[in-house]
C-alpha cells in the first residue's frame, strides 16, 4: 500500500469519526425529545483495488428500531385505549346506580318506596302515610328519570368526542400525508431518519384511536388499514373521516346503517374520487378509542338504558296488570279454553301453551295486541321468551277480527292444524284441541290485561303512568314502535292519583270501599312489589344465557346493580392489566430505541481514539513526504 493510499484511508477514516461524532451529539442533544430515535452511521470499505482500496465512507444514517416490537406497542396502545375508554364510562355508570345501600342509590330509593307500601298496608286510613307512599313514588320516578337522562347524555357525549376525535385523526393523517411525500422526495438519510420519526410519531398516536396495520414495500408505497381491512391512509389519495353528529340522542336514537334512517352518526372515511367506508358497519374497528365508544353508544349504554326501562316496566305492570285466566271449556270430545278479550289493552298479551303429542312437545304461542294495523308484523323478540312463538294481532278491526286472526295465526304453528278456534261472541274466544285426534293438548290459556281506571277494575291500579305520551296508561304497546323503549326517562306517578291520594285505598265505587280503611289495595300493592315476577328477556336479564330469567322487579334490579358494579370492577382490571403490558413494552423500546448517554459517551471516547489514530497515520505520511522531498 503506497503512501498515497494510506492518507487517502486515513482522511476518509477522519472525515467518518466526524461524521460520527456529529450524531452522537445529536443523540445527546435528543435524548429527552418524544419519538426521538437512537441514530448510528453505517459505513462501507470504498473498494478493494485502486488507490482507494481500504478507505471507508458514509452509507446510511440508521435508525436503531425493532419493527416487530414496534407493531406489538401499537396493537397494545389501541388495546389501552380501547380498554380505559370503557372503563371510564362503566366507572361512571356504576356511580349513577350508586353503591348499595347507598342513601341516593337506586335500590335504597326503591326500597323506601317499597317500605313505604308495607306501612300503607300495615295503616291504610293514615292520611300521612298516604302521603309518604306517593313522595316516595315520585322519589323513585324521578331517580329512574335522572338515570335515563344521564345515561343519554353520556351517549350524547359519545356522539360529540367522536367529532371531535375525528377532527383529531384527519390531522394526523394531514401529518402522515406530509411526512410521506417528503419521504418520497427525500434521498438524504439524516434527514429521512428524522422525517421517519415523525411518521412513526403520527402513527403511535393514531393506533390509540384504531387497531393499524401498516404496510410499506420500501419504493415509497406506505399503507395504512385497520386489522379488519378498513382503509386509513392510502399512498396518492387524500381519505379523511368525516363524522355527522347528531345533537340530540334520546332512548329512541338508535344506529341504522342506513344513514337516512339512523338516529347516530356514521363514521365514514372518505375517498376524493367519490368513495366513502362505514367504519363502524361489517366489524372494520376491533380496538382503539372509536371502537371502544361505538360499543359504548350503540351496545353498553343501550342495554343500560334497556335494563332501566325493563324495571320502570316490569314495576308498573306488576301493580297495573291483572291476570285473565282460561275457563275450562269442552265441546265433545275437544277441550280447551275460553277466554275474554274485552279488557286487554294495546301490547297486552295472549298466551297459549299446548303439548304436541305424541312426542310430548311443550310449545308456547304469545299473542301482543296492536291497535295500528302498520305495526305489524311485530319485530322478533318482543316478549321476554326467546322460545316461544310470537305474532301480533290487530284489535282494531274489532274483537271478531281479532279472534279471526288468532286461528289464522295458530293454523300456522306447529300441529297447528288441529286447533279449532271459535268465537263465542262479545268478546270471547274459544281455544279446543284436535279431540281423539291425539295431535295436541291445550294446556292453558290466559292474558294479561292493563287496568286503565283507578277505580271498579279490582285492586290492580294504573300507579305510574307514560309522561312521554302525556301521562298515557302503560300497556307496552307497539302502535307507535316500542313504548317500553325509553319508559324511565317519562315514568311518572299517575296524576290523578297524585290529585286525590284517596284512590290508594278506594279501589271501587259501586259499592263505595270504606275510604278511612281498607287495606285490600293496599296489600295488593304490597304483594305485587314483593313477590309478584315477571320474565325478563335474556339479552337484559344478565342470566348470560339464553335462558329467561323470572323474578321480582326489585330482584332484577338488585342483579342490574351487581352487574354493572362487577362490569365497572371487570373493565378497570382489563385496563389496569393494559397499561402494565404497555408500559412494559415502552420499557422494552426506550432500551433498544431510545438514547443512553453513558453509551453515547463511550462511544464518543472511542471515536476519539479511532480519530488521534488516523491523524497520526496523517501525520506519519506528512513525515514520510517530506523525508522524500529533502532527498
Amino acid at each position: 500500500m503506497g503512501l498515497l493510499s494510506s492518507l487517502h484511508n486515513a482522511v476518509s477514516g477522519l472525515n467518518v469519526n466526524q461524521a460520527q461524532m456529529g450524531l452522537i451529539s445529536r443523540n445527546i442533544a435528543n435524548s429527552g425529545t418524544v419519538g426521538y430515535t437512537r441514530r448510528v452511521l453505517t459505513t462501507q470499505e470504498t473498494s478493494a483495488t485502486g488507490i482507494t482500496a481500504g478507505a471507508v465512507r458514509e452509507v446510511s444514517v440508521d435508525r436503531i428500531l425493532d419493527r416487530l416490537l414496534q407493531k406489538q406497542m401499537r396493537t397494545e396502545a389501541g388495546g389501552a385505549s380501547y380498554s380505559a375508554t370503557r372503563a371510564d364510562y362503566l366507572k361512571r355508570v356504576d356511580s349513577l346506580f350508586g353503591q348499595p345501600g347507598s342513601e341516593a342509590g337506586i335500590n335504597s330509593v326503591f326500597s323506601k318506596f317499597s317500605t313505604a307500601v308495607q306501612q300503607l298496608a300495615a295503616n291504610p286510613a293514615s292520611p300521612t302515610t298516604r302521603q309518604n307512599t306517593l313522595a316516595q313514588a315520585q322519589s323513585l320516578a324521578s331517580t329512574l328519570n335522572n338515570l335515563s337522562e344521564n345515561v343519554q347524555l353520556m351517549r350524547g357525549e359519545i356522539e360529540a368526542k367522536i367529532s371531535d376525535q375525528a377532527q383529531q385523526v384527519n390531522a394526523l393523517l394531514d401529518g402522515i400525508e406530509s411526512t410521506t411525500t417528503k419521504l418520497n422526495q427525500i434521498f438524504d438519510s439524516a434527514t429521512r431518519a428524522g422525517l421517519l420519526d415523525q411518521r412513526d410519531k403520527y402513527i403511535d398516536e393514531l393506533s390509540t384511536y384504531f387497531d393499524l396495520r401498516t404496510f410499506d414495500n420500501g419504493t415509497g408505497n406506505f399503507n395504512i388499514y385497520t386489522t379488519n381491512g378498513g382503509p386509513l391512509f392510502v399512498e396518492g389519495r387524500k381519505l379523511r373521516l368525516q363524522f355527522d353528529e347528531r345533537f340530540a340522542v334520546s332512548a329512541d336514537s338508535q344506529y341504522n346503517q342506513n344513514a337516512a334512517q339512523s338516529g347516530l352518526g356514521h363514521l365514514m372515511i372518505s375517498d376524493p374520487i367519490g368513495g366513502a367506508v362505514d367504519l363502524n358497519r361489517n366489524g372494520l374497528l376491533k380496538s382503539g378509542s372509536f371502537a371502544a365508544l361505538f360499543n359504548l353508544r350503540d351496545n353498553v349504554l343501550v342495554e343500560t338504558q334497556a335494563q332501566l326501562d325493563e324495571f320502570a316496566a316490569a314495576l308498573t305492570t306488576s301493580l297495573g296488570d291483572r291476570t285473565v285466566s282460561g275457563t275450562a271449556a269442552a265441546v265433545g270430545a275437544q277441550t280447551g279454553f275460553d277466554l275474554d278479550l274485552n279488557a286487554l289493552q294495546s301490547g297486552n298479551v295472549i298466551t297459549l301453551e299446548y303439548t304436541q303429542q305424541p312426542a310430548g312437545t311443550k310449545q308456547k304461542v304469545s299473542f301482543v295486541a296492536v291497535n295500528n294495523p302498520a305495526a305489524l308484523p311485530l319485530p322478533a323478540g318482543v316478549t321476554a321468551d326467546p322460545n316461544d312463538i310470537e305474532f301480533g294481532i290487530d284489535f282494531s278491526g274489532g274483537m271478531a277480527a281479532a279472534i279471526t286472526a288468532i286461528g289464522t295465526a295458530l293454523a300456522g304453528v306447529p300441529g297447528g292444524a288441529g286447533f279449532t278456534v271459535n268465537d263465542l261472541g262479545a268478546g270471547v274466544v274459544q281455544v279446543l284441541d284436535d279431540g281423539a285426534g291425539n295431535t295436541l293438548d291445550v294446556n292453558k290459556l290466559s292474558a294479561r290485561a292493563t287496568v286503565t281506571s283507578l277505580t271498579d277494575q279490582g285492586t290492580a291500579m294504573p300507579f305510574f303512568v307514560d309522561a312521554n305520551a302525556g301521562s298515557q296508561i302503560y300497556t307496552g304497546s307497539y302502535d307507535s314502535g316500542s313504548q317500553k323503549q325509553g319508559f324511565s326517562t317519562g315514568i311518572r306517578v299517575n296524576p290523578a292519583l297524585l290529585a286525590d291520594p284517596s284512590r290508594l285505598i278506594v279501589y271501587q265505587t259501586l259499592p263505595t270501599t270504606t275510604p278511612t280503611g281498607d287495606p285490600a289495595r293496599p296489600s295488593f300493592l304490597r304483594d305485587q312489589i314483593q313477590s309478584w315476577e315477571s320474565d325478563f328477556t335474556p339479552a337484559i336479564s344478565l342470566t348470560g344465557s339464553t335462558a329467561v330469567y323470572r323474578g321480582t322487579s326489585g330482584q332484577f334490579l338488585d342483579r342490574v346493580i351487581a352487574t354493572q358494579s362487577q362490569a365497572a370492577t371487570n373493565s378497570q382490571a382489563l385496563a389496569d392489566g393494559q397499561d402494565v403490558v404497555l408500559n412494559t413494552l415502552k420499557e422494552r423500546a426506550a432500551d433498544i430505541s431510545g438514547v443512553k448517554k453513558d453509551q453515547e459517551l463511550a462511544d464518543l471516547v472511542e471515536i476519539q481514539n479511532t480519530y488521534a489514530a488516523n491523524a497520526r497515520i496523517v501525520s506519519a505520511v506528512r513525515d514520510m513526504f517530506d523525508a522524500l522531498l529533502r532527498i
